[in-house]
């Protein structure tokens, strides 16, 4: 495959930052035979060129595979001189005979990072017979979100008091939620929202009884821009069994998913966060990230924050709340974070957001808690479903059938 790249004419200029994949023509299953980061650059970048000045670039892949191109970046600069500017791609087979062609291992074809092969690890095949006639099992693998590992990675350093500005794509699980109210929550996969069940059924005497449409919005870190974007629409609402909306100070159980009509693309800005999978992820004194969409400073944000927080001693949340003989129930499917030394922001409109801790293990973001409930803002600890009692409750519910 020789695509023939013709670059614009004179001052204009433009960076192509790309993944080269080759991919085979034949069959239902796609899958790579090279892996090849490269950049592509204009003549002379990041000067301009002379009029007239083509360039082109050959990539070649073995016989009975075409070449795929994903471009990250694309770049260019307007000129009043500029005319016929234009990239074009051409090309046909030509095929590569390497002497003792063996199986080769390759890897999924999926649109890496947002997705992975399932199963993952890496395959065997060869380019003339098809998966299903090389492997044990009859299904061929697809891809599936991938989880956990933002292309803007979240800062673990950070130790302003209070909120800070979340850049977009740190926090590409965030979901803002209208319902009773402004709330948040965390996309799972590319179907499934993870929220607060008080935020779907509230406590608040004055709004028994009253249903309202959900509504979800993602993909940005401004409530302007996720406005006009529209929202995805809400199929189905799944209540834990064991939330009470009639109890007000008992908050167990305050677990939903919200299931969208239809999947959501992934890419840098729309990631999932992953589900927990230990009980070390709960360590005190171990730091997370809750990011949300709340009030600050007495008025609901436009623009996302997160707070870095550290996983409390229950122990110190216990006495922390007799000693202001609060009547909030402090159950085991819940845990505490915060510090009394240092103010934190979560507050009113934060319900259901995500509190995120870096995995070492798994190398990527989990979601070990949901902003549930708290007293007061800026002060003290706040309280937090606990995930990780949940996740066969998710997971059956996830992959349960219609």
């Amino acid at each position: 495959m020789q695509p023939h790249l013709r670059w614009p004419t004179p001052k204009w200029w433009f960076l192509l930052w790309g993944v080269l994949q080759a991919c085979p023509t034949q069959g239902s299953v796609v899958l790579l035979a090279q892996w090849l980061p490269q950049k592509l650059t204009s003549p002379g970048y990041p000067e301009p060129y002379v009029k007239g000045q083509e360039s082109s670039t050959d990539i070649e892949a073995p016989e009975g595979y075409a070449v795929r191109l994903l471009f990250q970046d694309f770049d260019l600069e307007p000129s009043p001189d500029c005319e016929r500017d234009s990239i074009t791609a051409t090309g046909g087979p030509k095929a590569i005979h390497t002497p003792g062609d063996n199986p080769s291992e390759i890897q999924s074809c999926c649109q890496e990072p947002y997705y992975e092969a399932e199963p993952s690890g890496t395959l065997t095949c060869t380019v003339q017979v098809p998966w299903k006639q090389t492997q044990e099992r009859e299904e061929a693998p697809r891809c599936v979100p991938a989880c956990g590992r933002p292309v803007v990675p979240i800062s673990q350093t950070q130790e302003s008091l209070g909120a800070s500005r979340a850049e977009l794509g740190s926090f590409p699980w965030q979901a803002l939620t209208s319902i009773y109210g402004r709330g948040g929550g965390a996309l799972l996969g590319d179907r499934w929202v993870l929220t607060a069940a008080h935020t779907i059924h509230p406590k608040d005497s004055i709004l028994l009884g009253k249903n309202r449409r959900a509504q979800v919005f993602l993909g940005h870190t401004d409530t302007d821009q996720m406005l006009e974007r529209g929202g995805h629409p809400v199929r189905r609402v799944f209540v834990h069994p064991d939330y009470r909306q009639d109890e007000p100070h008992d908050f167990h159980g305050d677990i939903a998913l919200l299931e969208l009509e239809r999947s959501v693309p992934l890419g840098p800005h729309l990631l999932p966060v992953c589900l927990p999978d230990r009980e070390a992820l709960y360590r005190p004194g171990r730091w997370g990230y809750v990011s949300c969409f709340g009030v600050e400073m007495g008025w609901l944000s436009t623009k996302l924050k997160y707070s870095r927080l550290p996983v409390a001693p229950r122990a110190a949340c216990e006495a922390w709340l007799r000693e202001r003989r609060r009547p909030e129930a402090f159950t085991n499917g819940m845990f505490c974070a915060g510090d009394q030394t240092r103010p934190q922001s979560v507050c009113q409109g934060d319900s259901g957001g995500a509190f995120v801790v870096w995995d070492d293990r798994a190398r990527r973001w989990v979601a070990t808690g949901i902003v549930s409930w708290g007293v007061g803002c800026g002060k003290g600890y706040g309280f937090y479903t606990k995930v990780l009692d949940y996740v066969d409750w998710i997971r059956g519910v996830m992959g349960g059938k219609d």
